[in-house]
């Protein structure tokens, strides 16, 4: 299956939003209804193959304790990598920026989509801070 980065950034924000300290976001064969909040444009196949994804590259961590035979279930929480990732694509400026620059290159892998994404997260923080530093009076 081909990496989807954008459905990565999709599954990193639905485990932002509704995980909590107590109860991890499951992922299995079943639709829940927080998939139609950022995940409604991929079916459960995508899903399943992108959370997998994502747990191995360090971006989600799969907390379940067991698994039952022949039964794909993942009970996620982000790690930092995840949060970091989703700060430097939170906002749909930085996001189009980065889609752009990895589009303009063919494609890239995951570590890459994050450098290019920070340096845009960098460059629109520098683009604004001196005006928002000029706003400060002593």
């Amino acid at each position: 299956m081909k990496l989807d980065i954008s459905c990565i950034r999709a599954i990193l924000f639905t485990v932002e939003k509704y995980e909590t300290l107590y109860d991890p976001v499951s992922f299995d064969d079943t639709k829940y209804d927080y998939y139609s909040d950022y995940l409604s444009e991929y079916d459960t196949e995508q899903i399943l193959y992108h959370v997998q994804y994502c747990i191995k590259a360090n971006l989600l961590s799969d907390v379940s304790g067991t698994k039952a035979w022949g039964h794909t279930q993942f009970d996620c929480c982000l790690e930092p990598l995840g949060h970091e990732f989703i700060a430097n694509t939170r906002t749909e400026e930085n996001w189009k920026y980065t889609q752009s620059l990895f589009n303009k290159i063919g494609g890239a892998s995951l570590k890459v989509v994050s450098a290019i994404a920070e340096g845009v997260t960098t460059s629109l923080a520098n683009k604004y801070l001196p005006e928002e530093i000029s706003k400060f009076k002593p």
